[in-house]
């Protein structure tokens, strides 16, 4: 989020009928008013009220809520992934580690991979949400956020009791089946979290969409374009292929309804009896009731089941003015270019997604051969997962085993994906220089890894990501060639 939409956000009040949840600290009320507040105590932890601006149209304010949402979805999703790929597989350090300790962490980590892959689908949805009234694809992501709309700020950790308290918050419904006091512990450990402020719920931001995109005197019918669906819009079955990805290509107005409500669900539900269909809120509140205590100030530490990563790794060049920065600064040469390598991945990723929901017409020609489009599809595939070693999980498992800074064993300071945004993430206005621009990344990708080889020789990872990245190329030469 850019300061330019501060003003915009602005509008955005709490609801005063449900913020007080986490206005105040519950644990210190009178008993009298701890009553009062026990109906209230099911429904949220904070709820945001809107109101449009007065110089913006209802389309306007739609694409612009719109845009909120994707860089909301994109940075649930980045922190998801990050707390997924903190999760230690053995050598667990504490005094009781329990026996099924790999088995447990083992399922902890598939679920919430799962669920930062659901918050892709619904990334994408809201980008055909974006192309269905018109408006400009948005990947951004949360970078100096604002706090009046986001769920909490933008923090990149390992994956704590605590850490886990402000996922429950922000995916929760309104009326969690829970017990009151389980909601206020975990209301209470998330808004300390946030540095004491508010921990929004995503619902609401989906809730006043459904309301716009249900009422046709705020979206006409002339701000809906259905002939996308075919030519523009990402489909489930070329995308993810699955009944529990959102993917949505929408055609009229109800599906544009129907596929935010399903979003909504999905988020904070009230959920099913399984893993696999439950919802975020669900499986995340189940993994926080199994999850040890991971912080001494809060109660006994029993066992610790991430490793040692930072909180927000970066790759700042000089020293940080900024304590937090400085400690996930990676300064091991080796390390550091590993960082910077998977930050390449990260925006071929972003790159290849943007650059196909730009590009009109099927994925696959008539003989069953791709096009351009479909290749781009398939490669944000290899980016997220690679084919055996490879993709932004084969980077991590390799940044994990390295250390943080020189001089510091990995057991002691572990590194890891910084996730840190390209300084633009605009597409080239002409079709040639976008694919130069995918040429370009592939350049700046082997000259790191070159470098990583030279100082510590060959590696599965690397061998995978020169023989994809140089297939690439020559499909890119080759299309280039005519233009």
């Amino acid at each position: 989020m850019r300061h330019r939409q501060e003003r915009f956000l602005s509008l955005i009040e709490p609801n005063a009928e449900s913020a007080f949840v986490t206005d105040v600290d519950l644990a210190e009320l009178p008993s009298e008013a701890t009553g009062e507040l026990r109906t209230s105590l099911t429904h949220v932890p904070a709820d945001i009220g809107f109101t449009k601006p007065d110089e913006l149209t209802w389309w306007d304010w739609t694409v612009f809520l719109l845009h909120t949402a994707a860089e909301i979805e994109h940075a649930l999703m980045v922190q998801y992934l990050y707390a997924a790929y903190s999760l230690g597989e053995a050598n667990f350090q504490g005094p009781n580690v329990p026996p099924d300790a790999p088995t447990l962490v083992n399922r902890w980590r598939r679920t919430i991979i799962g669920i930062a892959r659901e918050e892709m689908g619904h990334l994408i949805t809201v980008q055909n949400l974006l192309r269905f009234i018109g408006g400009t694809l948005n990947f951004e992501r949360e970078d100096f956020p604002f706090r009046t709309l986001y769920p909490f700020r933008f923090q990149l950790e390992p994956l704590t009791k605590t850490s886990l308290a402000k996922y429950v918050a922000a995916e929760m419904p309104e009326n969690p089946a829970q017990p009151d006091e389980l909601i206020r512990e975990i209301v209470r450990r998330a808004t300390g979290s946030a540095g004491g402020v508010n921990v929004n719920r995503v619902g609401p931001l989906y809730a006043e969409l459904h309301t716009i995109f249900a009422d046709p005197t705020k979206l006409s019918d002339n701000d809906l374009f259905p002939d996308t669906a075919d030519r523009f819009q990402a489909k489930k079955a070329d995308w993810f292929g699955s009944s529990i990805i959102i993917v949505r290509a929408l055609r009229s107005r109800d599906d544009a309804v129907k596929a935010l409500k399903d979003i909504d669900e999905q988020g904070e539900g009230s959920g099913q009896p399984t893993d696999v269909t439950a919802s975020h809120f669900d499986r995340f509140i189940r993994i926080y009731q199994e999850y040890p205590e991971t912080d001494e100030v809060i109660g006994p530490v029993t066992w610790i089941p991430f490793r040692p990563v930072p909180t927000n790794p970066n790759t700042l060049i000089s020293p940080s003015s900024d304590a937090l920065l400085e400690r996930g600064r990676i300064t091991h040469p080796v390390s550091r270019h590993w960082a910077q390598l998977s930050n390449v991945r990260y925006r071929m990723l972003l790159l290849n997604v943007a650059h196909a929901l730009h590009l009109e017409g099927p994925l696959e020609e008539m003989n069953g051969s791709l096009t351009m489009r479909g290749n781009l599809r398939d490669w944000a595939f290899f980016e997220m997962r690679g084919e055996v070693f490879a993709g932004l999980r084969g980077i991590s498992t390799r940044l994990v085993q390295l250390p943080l800074k020189a001089g510091v064993s990995s057991q002691e300071q572990a590194a890891a994906l910084p996730f840190e945004l390209p300084y633009s993430l605009a597409l080239p206005d002409r079709e040639p220089d976008r694919w130069r621009l995918h040429l370009a990344l592939i350049t700046g990708a082997r000259s790191l890894i070159e470098q990583i080889e030279n100082a510590s020789g060959r590696d599965d990872v690397l061998d995978e990501l020169k023989t994809f990245d140089l297939q690439r190329q020559h499909l890119i030469e080759e299309h280039l060639s005519p233009l």
